[in-house]
């Protein structure tokens, strides 16, 4: 398995918008990006161990697109975060909860098993996809 992806993770079950919007990402990548992309995972499927190349590779991505993955596989698992709140001002307010981070994702969906918006068990297939 690639790294990085959840164990498990079967790109054949997931919503086709979902995939549409993963697809309207990736083409936000430059094209040198891509090829290193591609590059690693032909590598990882054939058993090398890509971790320390893997790390640069995240490192030099655009600001935003890691989170914006994280937001995509997320929905993948069934959680909206976009309909989320977190202890922030979009209590108050109403506004849905800005994701800026994997960390903040994380949190949300914690807090909304909290606050009895998803289940335990929502939270913990987004969390820790099989």
């Amino acid at each position: 398995m690639f790294p990085g992806m959840p164990a498990g993770f079967d790109p054949s079950q997931m919503d086709p918008r979902l995939i549409g919007e993963i697809s309207q990402l990736m083409g936000t990548l430059p094209p040198e990006m891509m090829m290193k992309m591609q590059t690693l995972m032909h590598n990882a499927m054939a058993g090398h161990d890509v971790k320390t190349e893997m790390e640069a590779f995240e490192r030099g991505l655009p600001d935003g697109f890691r989170e914006k993955m994280a937001r995509i596989l997320y929905q993948a698992n069934g959680v909206d975060l976009g309909n989320l709140s977190s202890q922030n001002s979009s209590i108050t307010s109403g506004a849905p909860a800005k994701v800026e981070s994997v960390q903040d994702a994380r949190l949300m969906i914690l807090h909304a098993v909290r606050d009895g918006q998803i289940t335990p068990e929502a939270a913990l297939t987004a969390l820790f996809p099989e």
